[in-house]
């Protein structure tokens, strides 16, 4: 009688621990057949997306993979932007570098000062004309050039061509003087060569030119202007 007992309480007892057993080993193969499936459909969605990506000649990917990919997109994007930023700094810096060179050079150049000229003397009166073979006159002028020939101008190393003319005390020989308001024209450059007793300030005219017979002479010109450019040689 003990004994039936004792098996009866034994395949009851094993009965109980197989009820408890039965839903922790559920349990279990549940949560392994879950984690199976996460590790394995990643893998079997991938190379089902390359798969068809090789058929359709179409890019497929996870979104595992799209995150690593625009990721890189991400990385491409900065890293282009940091280009044309360098880029953009680098011509910012050639522009300057430019604007520099232009501005130096502009500040090197020489500064062309515009000489005013100087007038040592102005006198007005009239002019009148001479020639080389006139009376008492020698065709040597008071400084000893020779005007016999018919010449009426002199080449003078600093005004070039200018004409003969004779003046009075006040201008030194070998002035150059400026005449305006005469009948040659409205200004005529000419050089003290000779000395008159009738020319000079307060004498019958101002001044005399050297003329020979084939040029035309007007006669007297009055209210003329004589500026002294050079006083003197």
């Amino acid at each position: 009688m003990k004994k039936n007992r004792l098996k009866k309480y034994i395949i009851l007892s094993i009965n109980w621990i197989l009820l408890l057993l039965i839903p922790v080993f559920l349990v279990t193969t549940k949560f392994e057949k879950n984690t199976i499936k996460e590790k394995i459909y990643p893998k079997k969605l991938s190379t089902s997306l390359i798969k068809n990506s090789k058929e359709d000649n179409t890019v497929l990917v996870t979104e595992i993979e799209k995150e690593d990919i625009t990721s890189e997109v991400e990385t491409t994007e900065d890293e282009e932007i940091t280009k044309e930023i360098v880029s953009k700094n680098d011509d910012n810096k050639i522009e300057e570098k430019n604007d520099t060179e232009v501005k130096n050079t502009i500040i090197n150049e020489p500064v062309v000062e515009e000489v005013k000229e100087q007038i040592y003397a102005t006198y007005t009166g009239t002019m009148s004309f001479y020639n080389a073979n006139c009376t008492s006159c020698s065709g040597i002028t008071y400084t000893g050039v020779d005007v016999s020939d018919g010449r009426l101008y002199y080449y003078d190393n600093e005004y070039q061509n200018v004409r003969i003319i004779a003046a009075g005390s006040e201008i030194p020989k070998w002035s150059i003087v400026r005449i305006k308001n005469s009948s040659l024209g409205s200004s005529v450059l000419a050089i003290v060569l000779d000395r008159g007793s009738a020319v000079g300030v307060g004498k019958t005219h101002l001044i005399d030119m050297l003329t020979n017979n084939s040029e035309n002479k007007t006669g007297i010109n009055r209210n003329v202007t004589v500026e002294v450019l050079r006083n003197g040689k």
